[in-house]
């Protein structure tokens, strides 16, 4: 059981519910037209498929005990669209409440952009960024996350190296830690 947190239009849904490994699929976003355009994406898909994959308004800084039971959640290109001051609240919504033993974190590398022609130099990659981290930072966030909420973390570059600035994104995979009884 999937939840694709902050899933906008659905782009990642198709992909899970194209794996027959996950039985359930729930996409979540605070805004009801990224949620209609993600239905209407939903129903291209074959039947089979689209029966596995529900969606729900709800934002990923409140509290939403319906959440709890997930096997994973992936939040790709989320976090970057929270003001950071309401970063906490995401953290203990996610790591916290609903707690799913796998959590996948996508976000970009702002080191990066310098590398993107076109960027005016110190510019986020989209207007609704409210931050981008550096590759430090991201570890930083991270692994306090992992301290405070008994996770281990995994940090991964995604896609081409450059030597200088990293990869143009970077990625967390936190694990639940076993917690003794």
């Amino acid at each position: 059981r999937v939840l694709a947190l902050g899933c906008g239009s659905g782009a990642l849904l198709p992909e899970l519910a194209s794996d027959s490994t996950f039985t359930e699929i729930l996409g979540v976003d605070v805004s009801t037209r990224a949620l209609e355009a993600a239905s209407r994406r939903l129903e291209r898909l074959p039947e089979h498929q689209r029966t596995r994959v529900g969606l729900r308004q709800s934002a990923l800084t409140y509290l939403d005990p319906d959440l709890r039971g997930y096997d994973a959640a992936v939040l790709m290109e989320v976090i970057e669209h929270v003001d950071p001051e309401r970063l906490p609240a995401l953290q203990r919504a996610v790591f916290g409440v609903a707690r799913p033993r796998t959590v996948v974190v996508t976000t970009p590398n702002v080191e990066y952009n310098e590398r993107f022609p076109g960027l005016p130099e110190g510019a986020l990659r989209h207007p609704d960024h409210r931050f981008e981290f550096t590759r430090a930072q991201f570890r930083d966030w991270g692994e306090r996350i992992a301290r405070e909420h008994e996770y281990s973390a995994r940090f991964l570059p995604v896609g081409p190296e450059d030597p200088d600035v990293g990869a143009p994104t970077q990625l967390a995979v936190f694990t639940a830690e076993e917690v003794s009884t």
